[in-house]
């Protein structure tokens, strides 16, 4: 690491930085939104919410991207290694603007991880939701259905589709 970056430099990073964070809000208030969905038992705003995030995921990932190709630009300029991560790149800036970039590298951070939280607390009430399901179509019609595991030991439900569910198929 041989040089030091001027505002120049740091500003589209810091832009960068700043909308991720905004977008991962914005995802974290998707996630909820489907949360609060999952209890009222809406399925079909459920299912409109997780195209919603699924299409704010792509688009999330376009702008990690290129802070990404940002932070290798940035580190190819002070002939650092480009796999560096942007922590150990913070000597490269002025000692005054670093911790502007810890705090946006770690709320970034904290905002994937709550993120990831709340995803996980989704898949399980889906998951839930769907075992309560056909159970309770296995218990009222139990000859229809029989409970199988596949080679990864997950739990699958073999069997016809009672008359009564096919409608809604």
């Amino acid at each position: 690491m041989n040089m030091t970056f001027n505002q120049k430099d740091w500003d589209p990073l810091v832009d960068l930085l700043r909308e991720e964070v905004q977008e991962y809000g914005g995802l974290y208030n998707l996630l909820d939104r489907q949360q609060n969905e999952i209890f009222n038992r809406e399925p079909e705003l459920v299912m409109q919410t997780n195209e919603d995030i699924e299409l704010h995921m792509r688009e999330m990932n376009v702008l990690r991207e290129r802070r990404e190709d940002q932070v290798k630009y940035m580190a190819d300029s002070c002939s650092c290694d480009d796999s560096l991560s942007l922590t150990k790149m913070l000597l490269c800036f002025p000692e005054f603007i670093r911790p502007m970039l810890k705090a946006l590298i770690d709320e970034v951070n904290g905002m994937v991880n709550r993120t990831r939280r709340k995803a996980r607390q989704n898949y399980l009430l889906l998951s839930r939701t769907m075992e309560i399901t056909q159970e309770a179509l296995r218990m009222a019609e139990p000859d229809n259905f029989s409970k199988t595991y596949s080679r990864k030991g997950q739990v699958g439900m073999a069997g016809r589709m009672p008359a009564t569910y096919k409608t809604f198929v």
